[in-house]
């Protein structure tokens, strides 16, 4: 049974924002329709709220990054809110992917990473460097863009079509080399690629003379969560070599998303996520 929700008069307490009730009481509303919900309808179940006021607090939490709006204009909740709790959460993510880091670095002597979508960026969360390569420039707790990097490309195919909107449109496609991608054309073609055969490739795209191959960790509701790389110098991670690593990346992604209650369907190489049933 949904709860009905009222907010609260504090005419009295000075230090109360009204604002901040409204926007929680939409975020719990919302949580309780994860098939989606209507802006009037939301209005109704915010205590007959003015649509005015809720449209402007659902537009802000849409630029934020927690709600999406689906194509027949329904509000949900997007993965963002699960990771409020950042901090706990991800050391949680970080002791469950560890295992797999260690098992890819050591079949593959090259460095591996494990990174999540931070707002329109990937934040590396883990990163173990490499017995035989060169050291990588990224490093634990730094952001990285999310179209020129195999972590970013593996998420941002999996992402519903709004939301990869949204955050295409967000800000210019930066070009750190010769190789990167400006176009989001051309990155949407990659992404099309990068979701048919489950995982992306940064050729040379984020720092010249390394490749990287990248899958995502997908969660309950399908949307990734995380997403694992494989890096390293051109002369270790030769073109060849790209099939072998991916089926070994996407082997240990599916399977810290089936420790997050995922299962797959499909055939093995396409990875399809499906909610439980």
């Amino acid at each position: 049974m949904k709860r009905a929700f009222r907010i609260p008069e504090r005419d009295d307490d000075q230090n109360f924002l009204k604002v901040v009730a409204k926007t929680f009481r939409a975020i719990e509303v919302i949580a309780q329709h994860p098939e989606g919900i209507q802006l009037g309808e939301l209005c109704r179940a915010c205590d007959g709220q003015p649509k005015a006021t809720i449209f402007r607090i659902l537009h802000t939490l849409k630029e934020l990054g927690y709600v999406q709006q689906d194509a027949k204009s329904a509000y949900r909740l997007t993965g963002e809110v699960a990771w409020l709790g950042r901090s706990e959460s991800r050391e949680t993510l970080k002791r469950a992917v560890r295992p797999y880091l260690e098992r890819l670095r050591a079949q593959f002597e090259q460095t591996v990473a494990l990174a999540v979508l931070d707002r329109d960026q990937i934040l590396y969360i883990e990163i173990l460097e490499g017995l035989r390569s060169i050291r990588m420039n990224a490093t634990v707790n730094t952001y990285a863009p999310l179209h020129c990097t195999s972590l970013g490309k593996a998420i941002l195919s999996r992402l519903s079509p709004e939301e990869l909107r949204r955050i295409l449109n967000r800000r210019p496609l930066a070009k750190l080399t010769p190789k990167s991608i400006t176009s989001i054309v051309q990155l949407e073609r990659h992404l099309a690629e990068a979701r048919a055969q489950g995982y992306a490739v940064d050729d040379e795209e984020t720092e010249e003379g390394a490749r990287c191959v990248g899958a995502a960790i997908c969660g309950d509701d399908g949307m990734p969560v995380a997403a694992i790389s494989v890096s390293g110098p051109l002369s270790f991670l030769p073109f060849e070599r790209i099939p072998e690593i991916a089926r070994e990346v996407k082997k240990a992604c599916r399977a810290v998303s089936e420790l997050l209650g995922v299962q797959y369907v499909g055939t093995p190489t396409a990875g399809v996520p499906a909610k439980r049933r």
